[in-house]
């Protein structure tokens, strides 16, 4: 697939009832298309298997990835477990995390946190 094609796949899938299977499994993203493919996740009522199984995402797709899906009650299982964040996607990840009644899960197994993003979170 032609990278100019990718940010066009990545707009019209997310209207679909069903997009897991287009997503899943996917070994690498390009560095201009991840971030666009990655938009409208969080609008979707289940994005676990649009996510998790994405191989290479790059550290300026990251913080795209985590952006919305903060409105969604069941997000548990996109963040926990993260293992050696960057430091940017750190800042985004708790920017919206305040917006919710409950999110110390969210946050709390999380391995490898630079120092300078700490204190995002307790902002």
């Amino acid at each position: 697939v032609a990278t100019e094609a990718l940010p066009t796949v990545g707009a019209f899938e997310r209207f679909l009832p069903s997009v897991g299977t287009m997503m899943t499994d996917e070994s690498r993203i390009v560095t201009e298309a991840g971030p666009t493919l990655s938009t409208l996740v969080g609008l979707l009522p289940s994005v676990s298997a649009t996510v998790l199984d994405k191989v290479g995402a790059l550290a300026e797709a990251l913080p795209t990835v985590l952006a919305l899906v903060r409105p969604l009650t069941r997000v548990d299982t996109l963040v926990l477990d993260k293992v050696g964040m960057a430091a940017e996607a750190l800042a985004t990840v708790s920017a919206h995390v305040r917006l919710l009644p409950s999110v110390d899960s969210l946050m709390a197994d999380q391995v490898g946190a630079a120092v300078e993003a700490l204190p995002a979170l307790d902002a």
